[in-house]
């Protein structure tokens, strides 16, 4: 029989799959195994970390709520505080309005008086002169007719 180029031994057919099956066992036992169990280790830390994000996410959103409840509170404080100065605002307003024209009205009704004082001074002085006069006249009258 030929030889053939290709020749297949039983014997080293047999030793290569024996030394393939121990490859696989040594491969498996120091490298796959290894492998899969840190990448178990990182999944289950990675799942830790998912958790707290999602607890945090959770916090954050309740603080933000918090602070969004604070923050309408202390806009309403402040447009209530700001509407009470403005009404106060007003009320002083309308006080020293008023309060100026009662002084205004009061000073109108002093000049008035004053006025009339000064008028009633001055007629009792032109009636007083008008009398002098016409005794003038009565006199010049009288004595130019006696």
């Amino acid at each position: 029989m030929k030889e053939s180029i290709v020749s297949i031994s039983w014997f080293w057919l047999t030793v290569q799959a024996v030394n393939f099956l121990v490859f696989m066992v040594l491969i498996n036992k120091f490298l796959f195994r290894p492998l899969l169990e840190l990448l178990e280790e990182r999944e289950e830390e990675l799942a830790k970390h998912y958790s707290e994000i999602e607890s945090l996410k959770k916090k954050a959103e309740l603080l933000l709520k918090e602070v969004e409840s604070v923050l309408a509170e202390a806009k309403a404080k402040a447009k209530k505080m700001i509407d009470e100065a403005v009404k106060e605002a007003k009320e002083e307003r309308e006080k020293i309005l008023s309060e100026a024209n009662q002084r205004a009205a009061a000073k109108v009704e002093k000049a008035k008086q004053e006025i009339w004082s000064a008028f009633e001074v001055e007629k009792a002085k032109l009636e007083k002169e008008a009398e002098q006069i016409a005794e003038e006249i009565v006199k010049k009258i009288l004595g130019k007719a006696a």
